[in-house]
């Protein structure tokens, strides 16, 4: 070998190059011992012409229906491949799961998946970056034929199927094939080459993740899980939250008082987490007072503390919302206006997410004429439990994440990296923290647990972005992610950031692995004037 140090080989874990530095000089002339052969780093060009001909024996039973070079913004050009994967079953029926797959002119032999959040359902377009990066770019529908937040396709329970688990599955492979194929990676010459595979998803997307982790262990290296939909009552929580509106009109909270209600518990809260920063950092030191419920009606109040301090109903459980920024609230749960709501736009009153979540998830699974408005009642422990029953039927990998099941994922050598904002207004930070200890207590204890996967909390960030906190987190976890799997290195932590607003500066986010914690520097009373919003003035220490 030269002189170069174990540190300079750019992506070549360092006991691969001991390994080979080390036979290298018990071998002499290299006939008494083979070499060990360390994977070469060049990038890789295509073997294949982009054309669905060349691609379609690639495919892994796929179809491919379009194949075509495009030039991206930035003048490179990349491959780009549409097709589908045919499902059949449970149902009598067959389903397409859509894909489309975007191959680079120079390729680093990593592969990322697009997860999506609500109820898929779209073709996510390439990301550039990435592909300029040296990515290839997937993803796909799930299966699901209807984007954004509707589940009434779980009438086809093959449809519910391919969404609930088969569709990235199958979209996966068929892309990593087509990968494979496109650049020659089980040519003789790429014998040492592997393709590292990424996944990165959000709220539905972060489900995908855990999903694809817990039932296909060997279709992902490594995963990043942005606030997972992990939990069947989650959806149940929506629906009580929508049910008591709709019985209890008087009951709604206008936008306006929960600015106060956020306004107020800034005030007093501000510095319990040690620095006056403008937010909440660590919602579990914040509560309501007696000043503050006295904002509300009984009625509303009443709503609240469904809201704040979650259900518990027949055995179903599900943990409250933080209090880091309860203006999110509106879009999410209560709604801009309240009950009744129309599906009509041009009548202004447009029911919110939890409202649509609920119902559409219902009418999926129960029949399309189904109303839970007026057919369910929370007082009833015969439809609480029997919806809880009928969505784990329907969706059983969703509605049954456990934490062994990540077992063959992580002795494998499998990472995954969680991030959840601490405002998160459509699924709770609580939730995940406590899957995150399950998790250690199956694994171990935190410190084996930290070794194979993480957990980052975003102060003052809602749910997937929106709020005052962090918004580029995911972009931020991936290279985080790749440095973990490929070289061994666990994030000692993330730097999130936050454009300049007009009413907020711009700002950095020193953000932590769990259970540490950014604190500031300066304090509450910052005497030396440090910059509160440069994350370079925070540091992780444990709680």
């Amino acid at each position: 070998m030269s002189n170069q140090s174990v540190s300079e080989v750019p992506g070549v874990p360092c006991s691969l190059v001991l390994a080979a530095a080390l036979l290298s000089a018990c071998g002499g002339d290299g006939k008494d011992a083979p070499v060990a052969q360390v994977p070469s780093t060049r990038p890789l060009a295509p073997v294949l012409s982009c054309s669905t001909s060349s691609l379609q024996a690639g495919a892994a039973g796929a179809t491919l229906t379009a194949a075509s070079l495009v030039t991206a913004s930035n003048g490179a050009s990349y491959c780009r491949v549409d097709g589908h994967v045919t499902t059949q079953g449970p149902a009598a029926t067959s389903n397409q799961v859509r894909f489309v797959v975007a191959m680079p002119q120079s390729f680093k032999a990593r592969y990322f998946f697009a997860g999506e959040g609500g109820s898929a359902g779209f073709i996510p377009a390439p990301d550039e970056k990435l592909l300029a990066e040296g990515y290839a770019f997937a993803g796909s529908d799930a299966g699901s034929p209807t984007p954004g937040l509707n589940w009434m396709f779980a009438a086809d329970r093959t449809k519910a199927t391919d969404y609930d688990q088969r569709g990235v599955h199958v979209s996966s492979a068929a892309t990593q094939s087509l990968v494979s194929a496109y650049y020659g990676l089980k040519d003789a010459a790429n014998a040492n080459r592997k393709m590292y595979r990424y996944f990165d998803g959000c709220s539905g997307g972060g489900r995908m993740g855990l999903v694809a982790a817990s039932i296909y262990p060997d279709d992902f290296d490594g995963v990043v899980v942005g606030a997972p939909g992990l939990n069947v009552n989650n959806q149940v929580m929506f629906g009580k939250v929508s049910k008591y509106l709709i019985d209890h009109p008087d009951a709604w909270i206008s936008p306006t008082q929960l600015q106060a209600l956020d306004a107020a518990l800034l005030q007093k809260f501000d510095g319990a987490d040690g620095a006056v920063d403008g937010l909440i950092s660590d919602p579990g030191k914040v509560s309501i007072d007696a000043s503050m419920w006295a904002l509300f009606t009984p009625a509303q109040q009443g709503l609240l503390r469904i809201v704040v301090d979650g259900m518990d109903d027949f055995g179903q459980t599900y943990p409250g919302f933080t209090l880091g920024n309860p203006n999110g609230w509106t879009a999410f749960m209560f709604g801009t206006t309240p009950p009744p709501w129309s599906m009509n736009p041009a009548d202004g009153r447009l029911p919110p997410a939890s409202y649509l979540v609920f119902d559409t998830t219902s009418r999926g699974m129960f029949g399309p004429t189904y109303d839970f408005a007026t057919r369910f009642s929370f007082a009833d422990s015969l439809d609480v439990n029997g919806w809880n029953a009928m969505y784990k039927n329907v969706y059983p990998a969703s509605g049954n994440i456990k934490v062994a099941n990540l077992n063959p994922f992580f002795q494998r050598g499998g990472k995954m990296l969680f991030w959840h904002g601490t405002a998160d207004n459509g699924i709770s930070l609580t939730d995940t923290r406590r899957f995150y200890a399950d998790l250690a207590a199956a694994q171990g204890g935190q410190a084996k647990l930290s070794q194979m996967a993480q957990l980052f909390e975003v102060p003052g960030t809602q749910h997937c972005g929106g709020g005052i906190g962090a918004q580029d987190v995911a972009a931020q976890a991936l290279p985080a992610l790749v440095d973990w799997v490929e070289n061994g290195k666990a994030p000692a932590q993330l730097i999130g950031n936050r454009a300049a607003g007009a009413a907020l500066p711009a700002r950095s986010f020193l953000l932590c692995p769990s259970p540490q914690r950014a604190v500031f520097r300066g304090g509450v009373a910052n005497p030396g004037g440090l910059d509160v919003n440069n994350a370079a003035n925070w540091d992780c220490k444990s709680s």
